[in-house]
């Protein structure tokens, strides 16, 4: 057990270190070594395995770093200020440090800061104030088990490869939809900047990317899912992309009936209590129904994606070269205003 517990710490400082690289040790193996960092017995009998090693290499990146003498510097260092100016009127915390303690992980032993997620540990610059790898570029958070269906990603897939260069950032769907230069939801006032063609504008760019591969996700999760809170939360994710977008008749049509139908029995799609909905969908009078829906909706929705590949795979029209500069020009006004 010695040897795997040396050879744990040394893979926890290489860089491109996952904790899927421990998948192939035993549960119990993993479970001893926990239990002798921790120095105490527990079973984790509600764990998966790659919790369990998640669980071992946070307290072994935490041993390491109260052992490392920078780390010991600064707390005798602190300690002694405290001692000596006790009366002092406590310094305000730093803002700076709050907004990406959940991005950085402490210096190595080599000085080479890293991502602290453990899914990801790039390696950062250090003047850049999140992983642009793994954490959302608008909230700047990374999540700890990370669901693509619930991101976006601005990159050269199709339909859109030609239509920009691509930054290669992330965001949440959420961050997304609620932010504006997205162009996925806009009020009356205002154009869709997107247009109806199933895109959206990345927040850090601006480059036009797919968004109804995002919305098939959605429908293809709540068409398939067994909990009710998850049923809830993907209509209603699927409800705000699809907006105000009535070119795709069949499709909204489906839509507004599926949600008429779940609504009528757990109340308004909006807000918190979509997430806290409990039960199984098949113990809904409407559930089978709504999910029949689902995946009538997924049909019509590949036969728009068909029909839109031919449209646009030649690349923008002068119309959405137009839409594109208006979005860059504002973009810089803008950044110029928060300067």
């Amino acid at each position: 057990m010695e040897e795997k517990r040396e050879l744990v710490y040394k893979l926890s400082n290489m860089p491109t270190f996952s904790p899927e690289m421990l998948q192939s040790w035993s549960r119990q193996d993993i479970l001893e070594i926990l239990c002798a960092e921790m120095g105490k017995e527990r079973k984790y009998t509600g764990l998966t395995k790659l919790k369990i090693i998640e669980s071992l290499i946070k307290i072994v990146v935490e041993k390491k770093r109260k052992n490392s003498p920078l780390e010991n510097g600064i707390s005798s260092s602190s300690k002694s200020e405290k001692n000596q100016g006790s009366f002092k009127r406590q310094r305000k915390p730093d803002h700076f440090h709050d907004a990406t303690s959940n991005v950085f992980s402490d210096l190595g032993d080599n000085g080479v800061i890293h991502c602290k997620n453990l899914a990801c540990r790039a390696r950062l610059k250090s003047e850049v104030s999140f992983c642009k790898r793994c954490s959302c570029c608008v909230c700047r958070e990374y999540d700890d088990n990370k669901d693509p269906s619930l991101w976006l990603f601005c990159n050269s897939d199709p339909p859109f490869e030609h239509w920009g260069e691509s930054c290669g950032m992330s965001c949440h769907l959420e961050c997304a939809i609620r932010h504006e230069r997205s162009g996925i939801v806009f009020n009356d006032s205002q154009d869709r900047g997107g247009g109806i063609n199933g895109s959206f504008n990345c927040v850090s760019c601006g480059k036009t990317n797919d968004l109804l591969g995002s919305l098939r996700k959605q429908l293809v999760t709540a068409r398939d899912t067994r909990r009710v809170d998850i049923l809830c939360y993907r209509i209603s994710l699927s409800q705000k992309i699809l907006g105000e977008a009535k070119k795709c008749n069949d499709l909204c049509t489906v839509m507004d009936e599926a949600v008429k139908r779940l609504e009528e029995e757990v109340g308004p799609l909006s807000g918190s209590p979509v997430k806290t909905a409990r039960g199984i969908v098949n113990r809904l009078s409407s559930g089978p129904e709504v999910q029949r829906l689902c995946g009538l909706a997924v049909e019509y929705l590949d036969s728009v994606l068909s029909k839109r590949v031919l449209k646009v795979a030649a690349g923008p029209t002068m119309e959405d070269m137009f839409v594109k500069i208006e979005y860059t020009n504002l973009h810089s006004r803008q950044k110029k205003d928060g300067d």
